[in-house]
């Protein structure tokens, strides 16, 4: 049981089975280049261009990317200030 392999070990999967395009290739072009639209993925790397499955998949992960810019750009203090107080508080407090 040792030498048993940890379920926590998680495989770069095939996104694009056309084109056998894996999800790190495809998140990582995003990322650099700070892709926002599929087309783009598609002409560097393939992705997307054949048959369209994955076409959700790689819009999933560039609305991620832009989500993961936005929180970057927000000053730490404003996310605690958010987190103080319940949601019901803050609700009834600005009606």
């Amino acid at each position: 049981m040792e030498n048993a392999p940890s379920a926590e070990i998680e495989e770069d999967e095939i996104i694009c089975n056309c084109f056998q395009i894996t999800e790190s290739t495809i998140r990582s072009h995003i990322s650099k280049n700070d892709v926002s639209q599929v087309e783009d993925v598609t002409s560097a790397c393939e992705a997307g261009g054949n048959c369209g499955a994955c076409q959700i998949l790689i819009q999933l992960f560039i609305d991620q990317n832009k989500y993961q810019k936005t929180l970057e750009q927000v000053p730490e203090s404003e996310i605690s200030k958010s987190k103080k107080g319940s949601f019901w508080k803050k609700l009834l407090s600005n009606s």
